[in-house]
């Protein structure tokens, strides 16, 4: 006879109450990374608030550059440490090895581009 455990009891109990559905972690605009500080001697963010993320688990980046020739690769990054934990050049999935604390920044790539504002949004993916 099966005897489920703890675990995989809550996780059924959170399916069915749709808490394990794709939900929003982090969304807004900055402005791009061209000055390469959080918050510029204009006092202009440009990057993310800080947010959790948990070991495991799949999130989906997605973000938008307003101008007609710019390209902005996103840069997951320590909140500690400003370290990059994980880059992407374009909107796609990612699954961190370990639960931290990170911001987000979007750095331009465009020879002669910046200062341009990026609209961003982080889901789950299921």
């Amino acid at each position: 006879m099966y005897i489920p455990s703890a675990q995989h009891v809550l996780t059924a109990g959170l399916a069915l109450t749709g808490t394990l559905r794709k939900r929003e972690v982090a969304s807004g605009k900055v402005l791009d990374y061209a000055v390469e500080k959080c918050l510029d001697s204009n006092g202009d963010r440009r990057c993310t608030d800080p947010f959790l993320v948990t070991k495991s688990t799949c999130y989906k980046l997605e973000w938008s550059t307003e101008g007609a020739l710019t390209h902005t690769t996103a840069e997951v990054r320590d909140a500690g440490s400003s370290e990059i934990v994980y880059y992407r050049d374009i909107d796609g999935e990612w699954t961190p090895e370990k639960g931290e604390l990170v911001y987000l920044d979007f750095k331009p790539k465009v020879p002669g581009t910046g200062n341009s504002t990026v609209t961003y949004r982080v889901v789950t993916c299921k």
